[in-house]
């Protein structure tokens, strides 16, 4: 009974495939039913202090600080098509390369021409000193960085931002998916859309931070840092805002919207949320 209810279950997705390519009228269309994956592995010089730039769609980046200069790069490719021998040719054809520019080092994905559903992937998971400056851009994908004191700016497409032990500051958007953000210690630009955003302060982080928060149909959970001063502006579309800090209120108070300073405001705290509720701690 198992065998048939799968059977079926294939059936109707080759059909759907078929029917695809038919529509689309488009010649060699394939369905995608082997995949082909390799890895690569490469290394650059790379500084402290120096940035490092991303950017893949349908695959995701990790990135973890050390205390040596130089990048270690493994990138993990994929290949789907209609065979595992055309699979295989489409992830040999993907190039993955490191490109020194300036104090920058970029990471330059070349892959081949592809025609419908046939795809390829490309994760990468970096290992670079701790003061890097990542630039990071995903589709389909999450990011991940650990152990990074420099100026942090991931951007992410249907996936999620995971940051640890990351100190600087921190510029983080992602579309359909959450923003998790622990031990962070700077400033913080984090943007979700379908998704919700969690980050956490280290406890020897500096109180006078830029913490600027926006969320469509999510919310946001914060924990700010110990000693945390700033100017407060917090407002929710169709929400609560729940803190349990010591903020002196400025203004008008309600359920959606909440102005006021907490010490002696020297630092910003902004959150904006759309379809979902605020609490900070």
């Amino acid at each position: 009974m198992e065998v048939k209810k799968m059977w079926k279950k294939n059936q109707l997705a080759l059909i759907a495939g078929i029917t695809i390519c038919l529509l689309l009228g488009t010649t060699g269309c394939e369905i995608p039913t082997a995949k082909y994956e390799m890895t690569v592995h490469m290394s650059a010089p790379l500084a402290a202090g120096s940035s490092f730039s991303a950017q893949t769609h349908n695959g995701f980046i990790t990135i973890a600080g050390r205390e040596e200069t130089g990048c270690d790069l493994t990138a993990t490719i994929t290949g789907r098509a209609s065979t595992e021998e055309k699979a295989k040719e489409l992830a040999e054809k993907t190039k993955v390369s490191l490109k020194a520019d300036g104090d920058k080092l970029n990471v330059e994905i070349k892959k081949p021409t592809l025609i419908p559903n046939q795809s390829v992937s490309v994760s990468l998971d970096a290992k670079v000193p701790n003061e890097t400056n990542p630039y990071l851009t995903t589709h389909n994908g999450s990011v991940t960085i650990t152990d990074i004191k420099g100026k942090i700016d991931a951007t992410t497409h249907n996936g999620r931002v995971k940051t640890s032990n990351a100190t600087g500051q921190n510029k983080l958007k992602t579309h359909n998916g959450a923003v998790i953000c622990e031990q962070i210690s700077g400033d913080a630009w984090l943007s979700t859309h379908n998704g919700g955003i969690n980050a956490s302060y280290a406890e020897d982080a500096p109180g006078e931070c830029q913490i600027i928060m926006t969320t469509h149909n999510g919310s946001i959970n914060l924990k700010t840092p110990p000693n945390v001063s700033a100017a407060v502006n917090l407002s929710t579309h169709n929400g609560s805002i729940n803190t349990g800090l010591p903020i002196t209120i400025i203004g008008t108070v309600s359920k959606n919207k909440l102005n006021g300073k907490i010490g002696d405001g020297l630092g910003k705290l902004k959150l904006e949320t759309h379809n979902g509720s605020i609490k900070i701690r």
